[in-house]
């Protein structure tokens, strides 16, 4: 492949492919095998001088090129040298083992013919079959000597299946090319993902702000390059607190594109000072027509005022989060609102709660609830809530409730596919009591 291709620049610093390595192997294999088979007197006495010449240039050739590997560096022209010395070592091996088995090791050649259509593609697969196809006619020709070399060649086409070498050397040829376009595309397709995970890491910083008496945690886990949650955990100019989640179908650069706008509309209205439910409503209609009619964007959106442990928030479709009280009950805070865009005429009504000292709150998308076990059942809230609990009771920090909760449902999950995961999590302590 073009991508693979050797410089031939003896000092460059190469990665170790792996068809280089294998045809090193395949190599050394057939050196052995001269080497204990080949001592016997050959087929052909005249052909004795010239083998063991070959042997001795593979196997000065093949040291060389396992210490250059070693090194992680490249032998000039390299992969030209090895297809070469494997024909003439398949074409010695031919004359060596006599009339009755060249028909058999004739095949090994196709081998070599695919790892030209790998290095050089078409045209190199095509002059790998050529040069086999000369050197056994040739080898046969030795053998049979004095049969005239016109009627070995025309029965090395008829007779031995030579012509099949061009057939595999053709499809060999284009199936690598398209192999080697795919790639093409997928590196670039992987390069804009990089691209655009680097746009994401900007947009959703890990950074939270500081909240006197308040504990807060955030963990963010995307199933792909690029993930379609949305978070945002922000002090706003009036003292209060902007918390927001979100999961945008879609994921890659397609799930970006939406959640950079809903990311914008919803920091642009909070720090104009609209409340949670007039920030749905005007995103809504801002959006309405850019997500009709393949999309749409749960959301939950809340303020928080850090003094008095006051939230008013808004549930447009999202799952909704989960407060546990400091007296082990808990409620689930939702509004009833759908999601953005699933209706232009949606009106959202916010809600209020209270936070009380020793209160949790959690706040989470469905690639932690939804996650299913083998026996199809759903991770779950209740589960969230129990190792929520199980930590607290055991002493354990904010950051050690949000790493158990991620740690036990990947233990419960047999999904391969997963979904983005995220957590924000709150919890008031007895000191903002007195603010």
């Amino acid at each position: 492949m073009r991508h693979t291709t050797f410089t031939g620049a003896p000092d460059r610093v190469l990665p170790l492919w792996e068809t280089d390595i294998f045809v090193g192997l395949f190599r050394t294999a057939f050196i052995l095998a001269f080497v204990i088979t080949g001592t016997l007197s050959p087929f052909n006495p005249q052909a004795h001088t010239g083998v063991w010449i070959l042997l001795i240039v593979a196997t000065v050739f093949t040291t060389a090129l396992f210490v250059r590997f070693g090194r992680g560096r490249a032998l000039p022209h390299q992969r030209l040298i090895a297809l070469v010395i494997d024909l003439l070592l398949v074409s010695a091996a031919i004359l060596l083992i006599g009339p009755g088995q060249q028909q058999s090791l004739f095949q090994v050649y196709y081998l070599i013919v695919l790892i030209g259509a790998i290095w050089f593609q078409l045209v190199g697969s095509l002059c790998t079959a050529a040069g086999a196809l000369v050197l056994f006619t040739l080898v046969r020709y030795v053998a049979t000597y004095p049969t005239a070399l016109s009627d070995i060649a025309l029965s090395v086409l008829w007779d031995q299946g030579a012509l099949f070498l061009f057939l595999i050397a053709l499809i060999g040829g284009f199936l690598v090319r398209a192999l080697d376009r795919q790639y093409q595309a997928t590196a670039q397709f992987t390069h804009e993902l990089q691209l655009a995970r680097t746009v994401q890491d900007t947009i959703l910083s890990t950074s939270l702000p500081q909240l006197p008496g308040w504990q807060l945690a955030l963990r963010f886990e995307p199933a792909r390059w690029v993930g379609g949650d949305l978070y945002e955990v922000a002090k706003l100019p009036d003292g209060q607190c902007l918390v927001c989640l979100g999961d945008m179908p879609g994921k890659s650069a397609y799930g970006l594109v939406h959640l950079s706008l809903i990311y914008s509309q919803v920091r642009g209205a909070a720090f104009a000072g609209l409340a949670p439910a007039a920030i749905a409503n005007r995103i809504n209609q801002t959006v309405y027509d850019v997500l009709q009619p393949y999309s749409y964007a749960p959301l939950f959106i809340s303020m928080l005022q850090s003094d008095t442990g006051k939230l008013t928030f808004v549930s447009c479709g999202h799952h909704p989060p989960a407060l546990l009280r400091a007296d082990n009950s808990y409620q689930e805070l939702s509004s009833d609102g759908i999601v953005i865009g699933g209706r232009r005429d949606a009106d959202y009504q916010q809600r209020e709660t209270q936070i009380e000292p020793g209160d949790l709150l959690i706040c989470y998308t469905d690639g932690i609830t939804e996650l299913r076990n083998r026996a199809g059942e759903q991770f779950g809230v209740q589960r969230v809530v129990q190792v929520a609990r199980s930590v607290e009771a055991a002493g354990g920090s904010i950051e050690e409730i949000s790493d158990e909760i991620l740690r036990e449902s990947h233990k419960f999950s047999s999904e391969w596919d997963r979904d983005d995961a995220t957590l924000i999590l709150l919890r008031r302590g007895p000191s903002s009591a007195s603010q």
